[in-house]
């Protein structure tokens, strides 16, 4: 089968099928397998596709209509100027939290070598993007599970930004203690409703750690933890920022406000116009 074919064919079945973006989803995955990028795709459509390369795609492929999501089968993602690993291990990142890290660039890149802390690192991408993009900068990434940090720091040495970063197995805040006040705290924590999780699309229901989505019954437990508990880490003006779901900026807010230790709050909407990003500085 040429690979035109393949492509058409594969296309056409996973749209019946429901999934959005069907042509873009196969050919990442075809050029996963064969090793070859989009481009290269394209340049070489008439080439006929052996045994072992079409038994290869179908593997993948019945993995997709399992729902698995493409970053876990290809391996990797984009996010903002890298590119990660993904696996099981973390939480696959996700365009909402780029807004979160073009929004705290914005205050870091006036700080001079300013120190920051990233809570719930994950796979490492707002810790790897701050070290990128604002080389005088020093990040800790602090997170529960060693899997992800495992993960993260497999994505810094792959970058290598390893002597910019320094991981931390901790819980939330806990893991900043003896580590001094920083200009910015950073955080995407978990924060789906725990009765929610069912709902979530299978993609991120069935492959993405529970313990990076779970917010409590009221998907608030961590940005209580995270704001009553920052000024202590945070210099005077320092940044405390947060991404969240949609229907909880305004409780965030409330929150913040509540500990009398912030100033100068905003919320800032998304690409879909949905409350998601939650700022303020400490008095």
């Amino acid at each position: 089968m040429r690979i035109i074919d393949l492509i058409n064919t594969a296309s056409e079945h996973l749209k019946n099928k429901g999934f959005d973006n069907s042509r873009l989803e196969v050919e990442r995955m075809l050029g996963s397998v064969l090793g070859i990028s989009r481009i290269d795709l394209y340049m070489e459509f008439e080439r006929l596709l052996t045994a072992q390369e079409t038994d290869n795609f179908r593997s993948l492929y019945k993995r997709r209509l399992s729902h698995e999501p493409l970053q876990h089968l290809i391996g990797n993602t984009d996010f903002r100027e890298i590119n990660v690993k993904t696996d099981r291990r973390a939480l696959i990142p996700r365009s909402e939290t780029e807004l979160l890290v073009e929004t705290a660039l914005e205050f870091l890149k006036k700080c001079d070598a300013p120190f920051v802390a990233d809570i719930g690192t994950g796979s490492g991408v707002i810790a790897l993007s701050v070290a990128l993009e604002i080389p005088k900068s020093r990040v800790v990434a602090v997170d529960i599970s060693d899997e992800a940090l495992m993960l993260a720091g497999e994505n810094a040495r792959i970058l290598g930004l390893e002597e910019h970063i320094t991981f931390i197995s901790g819980n939330m805040l806990e893991g900043l203690k003896g580590h001094g006040q920083f200009d910015a705290i950073i955080s995407n924590p978990p924060y789906v409703k725990s009765e929610n999780i069912r709902t979530l699309q299978p993609e991120v229901r069935d492959f993405d750690p529970h313990i990076a989505l779970d917010g409590g019954v009221d998907g608030l437990r961590f940005f209580s933890i995270i704001a009553e508990g920052a000024p202590e880490y945070l210099k005077s003006g320092g940044l405390l920022i947060m991404e969240c779901g949609e229907d909880l900026a305004h409780k965030i807010r409330e929150i913040l406000d509540d500990t009398c230790c912030y100033s100068k709050f905003e919320i800032i909407i998304d690409f879909t116009g949905k409350d998601r990003i939650v700022k303020a500085v400490k008095r």
